[in-house]
């Protein structure tokens, strides 16, 4: 049984408008490496090819490891370096939607590909933001410490009236990191 979400990008002419290809098995610790590692080798570290290449199909999953041997169930075709699709032929558009109405796709999560900053905004399936997490080395510190991966809330509507408390949440729960409102 997979985790259905949809990978895409918003729409530089209405940000809340998101154009999105369905991915049935994409939990966020594993779709974000494997976006990553998709970015790194198959795309070259371009987010824009990225980006081409994750709206070209719907996916069974998304994985830099596939190659044309790797076995699939009917319906499905191998795309070497991105993933297993799940349409043999010719795909349907993607999927285009408002952001706030993420919740009509019944999704679990919504990931959306910045090209400007090479980013992965990670949205629950109800449209709310979670977090951001970059494409390119995870481990390497940003600036400012308190926006580390995996430690810090990056949305600053958080902060507005009372603050908030940076927590850590276990992994498998949710995505890496959490926020907590005090006040």
């Amino acid at each position: 049984m997979g985790t259905p979400c949809y990978v895409g990008v918003s729409d530089p002419a209405g940000p809340a408008i998101v154009r999105a290809r369905y991915v049935h098995d994409g939990c966020p610790s594993s779709l974000i490496p494997q976006l990553r590692g998709i970015w790194a080798t198959t795309t070259r570290r371009d987010t824009n090819t990225l980006i081409e290449a994750v709206l070209a199909h719907d996916w069974a999953y998304l994985r830099s490891d596939t190659t044309p041997n790797t076995r699939s169930l009917p319906g499905q075709h191998p795309i070497s370096g991105v993933g297993m699709t799940l349409d043999a032929t010719d795909p349907e558009p993607a999927t285009v939607f408002p952001l706030h109405r993420a919740v009509d796709l019944g999704a679990s999560w919504i990931y959306l590909i910045n090209p400007a900053d090479s980013t992965i905004a990670v949205h629950s399936g109800d449209g709310e933001p979670l977090g951001t997490h970059r494409l390119d080395d995870p481990a390497k510190p940003e600036e400012n410490p308190a926006r580390r991966l995996h430690a810090a809330c990056l949305f600053s509507r958080h902060a507005a009236s009372g603050g908030h408390t940076v927590t850590r949440v276990r992994p498998r729960r949710r995505l890496a990191m959490g926020c907590r409102r005090t006040g």
